[in-house]
């Protein structure tokens, strides 16, 4: 069995930590912590530091960007398999202040590819991907593409005889819900954005999500709160433990890492929900999306509790 994260937009991460950052000033900036980034790229990372022996990213790289982020990879133990596109792939700022627990996030766009690389990539996808395996479509699109390709991708994993895990928004999130994969995780923002709905209780929450994913459980990301699981039929919840963030770049990233990483080891959605939370509750205490400390997680795992949420 192997973890397969597509990433159609890959990216270096540079995170600064600058106490009482403000716009409109000058810095004399210490050493950036840059890592492979990415939402794909984040949960393969956490996937891999939380025991995922087989973990694969694949997607679209170019350039010297792109070479640097395989690098990257190599060096954490991730097996590379990208198509190669013209361009760069792109490089994001994030300026972290832990005095006034804000961040600041500077994303470039990315280098726009050619709409004939998409049937490259879901080739690439369905000659590679073998039965069993888990497969993780995330992040944003690269200029050129369309949202119909996500839809592609969960159909080619899924033809293919793997569990199909999606983490989009907008257009990509609702083309690939389409073509039903396993689980679909948005964030509260992108679960307002897909269903309108938007409210504090459990309960109708998830009723709401049961309904859009028609049979496709759904995870709802609620930041320090914690997170939903909505399957067919049941529901579970699990706060997230305190904890003092440095930064929150990349924490629903880690916690599908993390909810990943337990379904690859044979623990029940309940249980991968708990080591999910736990997960992104630890990336927030690190500089650098997708670095979580394993103790750390393990230890926040353990002040977890998942309760059932009832209709």
């Amino acid at each position: 069995m192997r973890l397969w994260c597509i990433a159609v937009n890959a990216a270096i991460d540079k995170t600064y930590v600058v106490p009482g950052f403000r716009a409109s000033a000058e810095y004399r900036l210490g050493r950036a912590v840059a890592v492979a980034g990415g939402k794909p790229l984040n949960v393969a990372k956490t996937a891999r530091l939380l025991g995922v022996e087989d973990v694969v990213c694949t997607g679209f790289v170019g350039g010297r960007t792109g070479a640097w982020i395989r690098r990257d990879l190599a060096d954490r133990g991730i097996t590379t398999d990208f198509v190669e596109v013209p361009g760069e792939s792109r490089e994001n700022v994030l300026i972290a202040d832990p005095t006034g627990a804000s961040e600041t996030r500077l994303l470039e766009p990315g280098d726009p590819v050619a709409a004939d690389a998409a049937d490259r990539l879901v080739a690439h996808v369905s000659s590679r991907v073998s039965p069993d395996d888990l497969v993780v479509v995330a992040g944003s699109l690269r200029p050129g593409l369309v949202a119909a390709l996500y839809g592609r991708l969960v159909s080619a994993a899924r033809d293919a005889g793997a569990r199909v895990f999606l983490d989009a928004e907008g257009d990509a999130l609702r083309a690939g819900v389409a073509e039903k994969p396993e689980l679909v995780a948005p964030n509260e923002a992108e679960f307002v954005e897909w269903t309108g709905c938007r409210t504090d209780a459990l309960r109708t929450l998830a009723g709401r999500a049961r309904e859009a994913g028609d049979g496709t459980a759904v995870v709802v990301k609620l930041g320090p709160r914690g997170a939903l699981l909505s399957g067919p039929g049941r529901a579970w919840f699990a706060a997230a433990p305190a904890v003092r963030a440095l930064s929150t770049v990349g924490s629903g990233d880690a916690l599908l890492g993390g909810y990943v990483a337990a379904i690859a080891k044979g623990e029940s959605p309940p249980d991968a929900l708990a080591l999910g939370v736990a997960a992104g509750a630890a990336n927030t205490l690190t500089p650098g999306p997708g670095v979580v400390d394993p103790p750390t997680v393990w230890g926040l795992r353990a002040q977890v509790v998942v309760r059932a949420v009832e209709d």
